[in-house]
């Protein structure tokens, strides 16, 4: 991401988890699980590395009954910093779901805003004769802009499989800065699938699972399989082709799951500058039962 005229560049957050985090990929996610969900994660990127990327992202949805139509809504919040920017992300969650085929299909809107700072505080262009300290597309002093965003997506759940498709950015906001200083955001489109193998030990179920992510200019693919024992304890691997393999812990007590993800590069650039990156999520989930209405209500606390 730079300032001066339309910039053109990867914008996403890319998380290891991504079969936790599809809420932010896919907003036709709200709703899936059939619970009041809590979700947050944290990841720093490629650490020992100078103005690297570090993404805060929570979420929360729950599914609702409108009449007859089955709905499920949400809101997220994302915050990441990198370089000398912060870029802010607010949207609410919007899914109707229709039963196909023996499973769910759901389709998702997120309307929201993208607020993108940049700090000029920061920067440091030092002495050299080689360059100016005054440059018209650099701001003089700390801006920020705000714009219209939007996200969009489908996402079908079966008893064993699942699969989604989103596109975030669908608008391509263009944000100002300041007078003549613009930021872009250009689109991206991701696609995601994985399936739930039961071992022959009832104990065991291997889920492997794959995410594609691309904004038509760069690519990233991540193949995943992990292993999750008596539904409590799961660790796996993920390889991020030509780029890093992923370690994968997790376990779940009841209402909370939490999860850690090690990646570590074997890209030779990233190598030299950084022993890898880190990412921790925390959920909580409440079940919700229907009442006669066919409303959704929650379960009294002393019965979870």
């Amino acid at each position: 991401m730079a300032v001066g005229s339309t910039v053109w560049a990867q914008y996403d957050a890319q998380f290891s988890q991504y079969f936790m985090a599809m809420g932010y990929y896919n907003p036709g996610y709200a709703g899936v699980s059939e619970k009041l969900n809590a979700f947050a994660l944290h990841r720093q990127q490629w650490i020992e590395w100078t103005g690297a990327p570090k993404s805060f992202f929570v979420t929360t949805d729950m599914p609702l009954k409108v009449k007859k139509a089955n709905l499920g809504i949400g809101a997220a919040i994302f915050t990441e910093s990198i370089g000398l920017f912060r870029n802010t992300h607010f949207g609410a969650q919007l899914a109707y779901k229709q039963k196909l085929f023996g499973g769910t299909l759901s389709v998702g809107l997120q309307p929201g805003l993208a607020n993108i700072a940049f700090r000029v505080d920061s920067l440091d262009l030092g002495d050299s004769n080689y360059h100016q300290k005054e440059d018209e597309a650099i701001p003089k002093a700390n801006v920020n802009g705000m714009g219209f965003d939007m996200n969009a997506g489908i996402y079908y759940t079966h008893k064993r499989f699942y699969m989604g498709i989103g596109i975030m950015h669908l608008l391509e906001p263009e944000i100002e800065l300041e007078e003549n200083i613009y930021t872009f955001i250009g689109r991206s489109y991701n696609l995601t699938g994985g399936y739930n193998i039961q071992l022959r030990n009832p104990l065991y179920e291997l889920q492997p699972s794959v995410f594609l992510k691309t904004d038509m200019q760069s690519f990233q693919a991540d193949i995943t399989a992990r292993v999750v024992y008596n539904n409590m304890f799961n660790g796996g691997l993920s390889w991020r082709v030509n780029e890093s393999v992923v370690v994968m812990l997790g376990a779940k007590f009841g209402n909370i799951q939490a999860g850690y993800a090690y990646d570590f590069p074997i890209k030779a650039v990233l190598l030299k500058a950084t022993t890898g990156s880190h990412e921790i999520f925390v959920r909580y989930q409440l079940n919700l039962n229907k009442s006669k209405s066919g409303q959704y209500r929650h379960k009294s606390v002393r019965i979870l």
